[in-house]
């Protein structure tokens, strides 16, 4: 009989412990709503998908990159033909009004060019990559506590 009754008292102190424990939990929960399991999933979808978005925005910078050195090759080679141009002119000295305005013309359509190329645009596609998440409540408490 005595040995039963330690066995209660022991069990007894462990559910104790177990309260306690809960105690603390549900304390840390209140001073720091952030360290709980679905703040850490939230936090766990925002890296995961700024990862997306990053890796994303480098791959489209590199396919850029490789696209513009060739487009910028281009036209440098027109602007060095149209500096030539000028400069026989200016050598010449055969520069009417018509000539000054070609050349500001022409620098102008190349300037606009580099700045805003026609041949290569940024395209955003409505298809989502990235999970949504939204959070969902049901609003009745699920816990039966014996009153």
């Amino acid at each position: 009989m005595i040995e039963h009754v330690d066995d209660l008292c022991e069990q007894l102190n462990k559910t104790d412990d177990q309260f306690n424990q809960f105690k603390l939990q549900i304390e840390e929960q209140l001073v720091k709503p952030e360290t709980h399991e679905l703040m850490k999933e939230i936090d766990n979808w925002e890296r995961e998908s700024i990862e997306k978005i990053q890796k994303m925005a480098n791959d489209i910078r590199q396919e850029l990159s490789s696209c513009l050195i060739s487009f910028i090759d281009d036209l440098n080679a027109k602007f060095r033909h149209l500096t030539e141009q000028f400069i026989q002119c200016r050598t010449e000295e055969n520069i009417i009004n018509s000539n000054i305005q070609f050349f500001n013309e022409e620098l102008n359509l190349l300037k606009n060019t580099l700045h805003k190329p026609p041949f290569f645009k940024i395209l955003y596609k409505s298809r989502i990559f990235i999970k949504r998440i939204r959070l969902t409540k049901n609003s009745k408490l699920f816990l039966k506590v014996k009153s």
